[in-house]
């Protein structure tokens, strides 16, 4: 009883963020991460929506400020971070998994930002107009309008994230942008070798570059080797980064999304997995076939104390904890916003 009380104190007291959560765009999955004892989550407002489509997605959730206003906090700045803390409120943070949304008109960044966007990736697996995705075919790099919009969103104070994203086109961010650089949510290559995960070289370069990377949940990207990866196998990555690049650059972005199989059934993950493949937004050699168990022991955001209690048994300190479950995130904020 005494470890669980000790666990449970340090959860409950520290500032948690959760760097990428398309399962939050939900309304009826919203407050799973409360349950959870987590203080900030990142919706995935857009990924490969116009610019209709995704003013559309931020006013269903200023909708839901108001309906609410006494359980969510707009996240816009490190001030809302802790006072939603204080308050007892869950933050949201405002997360594009894509900059399709920006379409080739930089001055829609401005007003994405006036509207709480802060934190943009840059492509999903896909080519687009700012660069290569990680499943593409070429390997091409940052493209000119992709450096114009990077250097719009550190004067604007817009997080860039290099999930998804190819390998020269991350690397060409890194050294275009002014600021810190992020993999919202991505994993060790060297553990799970598949074109979604992060060779050394990248890993380092973020950690140089006082980025933070989010550990992923997805089974596909935590171990090639389990259909049913757990939470230890999940730490393993955390493990990793903190060897190689140090314990403030290594976070918590798990990626709960609604093809998990604890929501959906394995026919109806099935019809999604094939509708990925045949529009070209996965392939097959990054993505296993569903079911999709997501680690046991963190396989729903209600199960978020379980990982502070198992970074425990495992040797991190409670400080090395605060920066791994929210603190190195906060570190990054603080400098781009």
């Amino acid at each position: 009883m005494e470890v669980k009380r000790d666990y449970l104190d340090i959860h409950n007291e520290q500032i948690i963020i959760d760097g990428t959560c398309p399962l939050g765009q939900d309304e009826e999955h919203i407050f799973k991460w409360k349950q959870g004892g987590v203080t900030v989550m990142t919706p995935t407002v857009a990924v490969n929506h116009n610019l209709q489509e995704t003013i559309y997605n931020i006013a269903i959730w200023h909708n839901r400020f108001r309906k609410y206003q006494s359980k969510l906090m707009h996240i816009q700045t490190v001030d809302d971070i802790y006072k939603a803390k204080k308050e007892n409120k869950l933050g949201i943070l405002f997360h594009f998994q894509n900059s399709l949304p920006i379409e080739r008109d930089i001055n829609l960044l401005s007003i994405y930002h006036k509207l709480g966007v802060r934190m943009i990736q840059l492509s999903y697996n896909q080519k687009n107009h700012v660069g290569d995705g990680c499943n593409e075919r070429t390997d091409s790099g940052l493209s000119d309008f992709g450096v114009q919009a990077i250097k719009e969103m550190n004067r604007l104070g817009i997080v860039v994230d290099v999930s998804h994203t190819g390998y020269q086109t991350s690397m060409d961010a890194i050294e275009v942008s002014e600021k810190p650089v992020i993999v919202s949510h991505g994993n060790v290559y060297n553990i799970c070798p598949v074109a979604r995960n992060l060779k050394d070289e990248l890993i380092t370069a973020i950690a140089e570059n006082g980025g933070v990377i989010g550990i992923n949940g997805f089974p596909s990207f935590v171990s090639t080797k389990k259909d049913h990866p757990t939470i230890d196998d999940y730490i393993d990555h955390i493990d990793y980064i903190v060897k190689l690049a140090g314990v403030e650059h290594v976070a918590i972005s798990v990626d709960f999304f609604h093809g998990m199989s604890s929501l959906i059934s394995d026919s109806e993950a099935i019809k999604f997995y094939e509708q990925r493949l045949t529009d070209g937004k996965w392939k097959k050699e990054t993505y296993q076939t569903p079911p999709w168990h997501y680690p046991e022991g963190l396989s729903l955001p209600e199960e978020f104390p379980n990982l502070t209690k198992r970074l425990l048994e495992r040797g991190y300190s409670r400080q090395d904890i605060n920066l791994i479950m929210g603190e190195n995130f906060i570190r990054v904020f603080k400098n781009v916003w």
